[in-house]
């Protein structure tokens, strides 16, 4: 015999797996995006890019939060022109958030597609995309630098 699952589990469990997503996006909207496409996570009180500073060259995250920052405000062009996996990063937060307020409102099963997500492949294609997106930040910054 199945177990009940009491009506408010699956709204609670839905409700607090959109919190991180919404957190993320939240502090993102209220960022100021730099106008050079990395910086922006000095606002929130961390340090500049070391990897940046000693090689002059942008480290595999150079511009995440500058795009995630684009992205929320909905500048989306702008946000894959500056860090593709971020602005694919911040998408996919978007489309999370609206999957669990439908689980919320229906009363849906949210955890289910997340654990057909959480598969070694995943990682493997996530990999891919951020070595991607950091090959395009390394090739707008060398074309920058040698015109």
């Amino acid at each position: 015999m199945t177990p009940v699952v009491p009506r408010w589990r699956p709204r609670l469990t839905a409700l607090l797996l959109a919190l991180p997503a919404a957190a993320l996006l939240g502090v993102a909207l209220g960022l100021t995006p730099d106008p050079s496409g990395m910086g922006t996570h000095t606002e929130l009180g961390l340090a500049p890019c070391a990897w940046l500073g000693t090689t002059g060259l942008p480290c595999a995250t150079c511009g995440m939060t500058t795009a995630t920052s684009l992205a929320a405000q909905g500048r989306l062009i702008r946000a894959f022109a500056t860090q593709p996996a971020a602005a694919l990063l911040a998408l996919a937060c978007a489309m999370h958030l609206v999957m669990c307020g439908y689980a919320v409102a229906a009363g849906a099963d949210v955890l289910t597609p997340l654990r057909r997500l959480a598969r070694p492949r995943t990682l493997v294609i996530v990999g891919v995309v951020v070595l991607a997106a950091w090959i395009y930040t390394l090739s707008l910054t060398l074309l920058r630098t040698n015109p």
